[in-house]
């Protein structure tokens, strides 16, 4: 404890130090964040500052994102294109079929481990334009999709069999429901993995009745992901709440992060019974979070430890908390988090302002 208080001291201390950044001040350094990181070395990071960019509402990001359209690094291309659609360019969108269409060719059947590892990678990356592709274009995108069941490899046939179910076509996502029923825990896995990806309510009641006798850590994991991100979470609310005090601190984590999201008195009870127990600061600031959903006033002594501890997950998952907070409580948070020594939480924090702007600009736009 002692380790902790000195911390929230020294970080008090240091937003007390801080020169007061004007809203344009803070909005412009959040900018040039996600701007200084389409330079980074690494791609990965590169491909997030894609994505924070699609966040700001601002067109003259465009020219940046255009230029990242020629990056060495294919996952950053699509992600440039897909924020260059948010912000109205559709100039991207030839990035994206490029990519798709690059089907790698196929060789002798006793192709050497080296060369199966390229096409494997070149078809995850032909996923994730799918998947962007998807996005974009919505019901649209169907004609594609059904093109790309004949593909040659039987990975993107699987892919744009999940994308369709994601859009509604039954057919498609019976077999994925089916699988939820296999006696192969690989099987259900990768079952489940695909709802956490198209977040079709319609798999909400199997999901939870698959959580009651599901035995894999990793297969309910993945089921608490695929929950979280469908609106019709509610209807598993029984299973969620046992699963909120699971042993297992990862799945008890997962199960507090979909309650989070619920709006119910049961929810909100179970939730107030966690915060107050646990010691679990992780735990703690994502109780908070559905607390606050329920009409429950911001914890700041927690925020403040949140934010001092060397944890980037921690802080990551406080930047979530300040989603729900007036501009004026989270500038001094979102401030100090632009300079954290974490890439993810300086991306994160600098999406949220970007966000916010974006929605102020809208609302503003909106009263002329």
């Amino acid at each position: 404890m002692q380790t902790n208080a000195l911390a929230v001291v020294l970080f008090m201390a240091g937003r007390l130090g801080a020169q007061e950044l004007s809203n344009h001040d803070l909005g412009r350094k959040a900018l040039e964040t996600a701007v200084t990181y389409t330079k980074s070395a690494d791609s990965d990071v590169r491909t997030m500052a894609a994505e924070v960019l699609g966040q700001t509402g601002n067109k003259s990001a465009a020219g940046l994102l255009k230029k990242l359209l020629a990056d060495p690094d294919k996952h950053t291309r699509i992600a440039a294109a897909e924020s260059l659609w948010k912000l109205g360019d559709t100039g991207g969108f030839q990035a994206i079929y490029a990519i798709i269409n690059d089907v790698p060719a196929q060789g002798p059947v006793g192709n050497t481990a080296l060369v199966e590892l390229k096409i494997i990678s070149q078809n995850k990356i032909r996923e994730h334009a799918i998947e962007a592709y998807a996005r974009i274009k919505g019901e649209k995108a169907s004609e594609l999709l059904f093109k790309l069941k004949n593909d040659t490899y039987g990975s993107i046939r699987d892919v744009a069999a999940r994308e369709l179910s994601g859009l509604g076509y039954s057919d498609e996502m019976a077999q994925f429901l089916d699988a939820l029923e296999s006696d192969d825990e690989a099987i259900r896995y990768a079952s489940v993995k695909v709802f956490a990806k198209i977040c079709n309510s319609d798999a909400v009641e199997p999901l939870g009745a698959l959580l009651m006798k599901e035995m894999s850590s990793r297969v309910r994991i993945a089921a608490l992901d695929a929950l979280k991100c469908m609106s019709a979470r509610k209807n598993a609310l029984p299973q969620l709440l046992k699963l909120a005090d699971d042993a297992n601190p990862s799945i008890q984590f997962k199960a507090v992060g979909v309650l989070s999201a619920i709006r119910d008195k049961k929810a909100f009870e179970k939730l107030a019974g966690i915060y107050g127990a646990t010691t679990d600061l992780n735990l703690k600031v994502a109780t908070l979070k559905g607390l606050m959903s329920g009409g429950r006033a911001p914890d700041k002594d927690l925020l403040d430890l949140a934010f001092a501890s060397a944890n980037p997950d921690v802080k990551t998952e406080a930047l979530k908390v300040l989603e729900n907070m007036a501009e004026a409580e989270v500038k001094p948070y979102l401030r100090d988090a632009l300079s954290d020594s974490s890439v993810n939480v300086r991306l994160a924090a600098a999406q949220q302002i970007l966000k916010r702007f974006a929605k102020q600009q809208a609302q503003s736009s909106g009263a002329k």
